[in-house]
């Protein structure tokens, strides 16, 4: 009687541990991006350009915003602690504490991307052993351990960067600070929030640093909410920052437009719902950056 007991016992406890395992190797991975929750930017020329070819290495200037000093093709492979401050104000002089220190009231983590290539301008300081750390905003809810236990989802993507020092020093904003000068050096941010991600191979692109709209509009499709409404693309307005107020307009017709913000006249809005794929973006971008003089391999051309 014991014996038959026991068996029993161990085949209920191995079926119970083998859904056990079946249940967590069928459950997926919670996403990176939806674990930063869209929150993580360093927002430089939010809607202070017209299209996406705008931010490609080499676009003039428009006076209100400058074009990113590199494209490249990356990898996201870790976050890394980056920098602390003791206020939400880190660009008004606000002291730098400890990344986990309970007076941090703004945490930037590094975003650890391999560069598979660089496809236009160039990268600059803090690009070492083939990887640069992007700087993105740690949200306060969330801890930098549970957005590495997600990293393996961040996925491929397509990143308008610059190195934080040498952005400054371009916008006549120069790092003076010894410690702040040695982290601005070792790290790059997105420009005009462009980074857009594949999270898996052959799905559209999402662009997590931007909201929605704002993405459907640069990418040319259609904005669909949450509940199912397509909603318009929003023009592009001015920061109140920029003075005098930035009007976009349009670049020559000889360039790539790498979908326009806003329909031009006569046209037609978007037909599409659905995002293009890393591929489709990568040869618009590349296709302007060729129109730029900027494109890497010449040979793209």
């Amino acid at each position: 009687m014991r014996k038959r007991l026991a068996v029993v016992l161990t085949l209920v406890a191995a079926i119970a541990t083998g859904t056990l395992v079946g249940t967590l190797l069928n459950r997926s991975e919670p996403s990176f991006w939806g674990t930063l929750r869209y929150g993580a930017s360093v927002s430089d020329g939010d809607y202070l350009f017209d299209s996406v070819a705008d931010i490609v290495p080499g676009a003039p200037d428009s006076g209100a915003f400058r074009a990113a000093g590199a494209l490249v093709q990356g990898t996201v492979v870790d976050i890394e602690p980056g920098i602390a401050f003791a206020s939400d104000d880190s660009e008004g002089g606000s002291a730098v504490v400890p990344y986990d220190s309970a007076d941090a009231a703004m945490r930037y983590a590094g975003l650890v991307v391999r560069v598979d290539k660089v496809l236009a301008g160039q990268l600059g300081q803090g690009y070492t052993d083939g990887k640069i750390r992007v700087q993105v905003e740690q949200p306060a809810t969330t801890s930098l351990a549970e957005l590495k236990e997600s990293v393996g989802t961040a996925g491929t993507g397509l990143m308008f960067v610059h190195n934080l020092a040498d952005r400054q020093q371009l916008l006549g904003r120069p790092v003076t600070d010894p410690a702040q000068l040695a982290y601005a050096r070792s790290v790059h941010i997105p420009i005009g929030e462009g980074l857009f991600v594949e999270e898996a191979a052959g799905s559209p692109v999402i662009a997590p640093l931007m909201d929605g709209q704002r993405a459907a509009q640069l990418l040319g499709y259609t904005y669909v909410s949450e509940d199912g409404e397509t909603e318009p693309s929003p023009s592009p307005t001015c920061d109140d920052l920029v003075e005098p107020c930035y009007t976009p307009t349009g670049k020559p017709s000889s360039k790539p437009s790498a979908t326009a913000t806003s329909v031009p006249a006569g046209g037609t809005e978007p037909t599409t719902t659905m995002p293009p794929s890393l591929t489709a973006l990568r040869a618009t971008l590349v296709a302007a950056a060729c129109a730029e003089g900027t494109a890497v391999d010449s040979s793209s051309c």
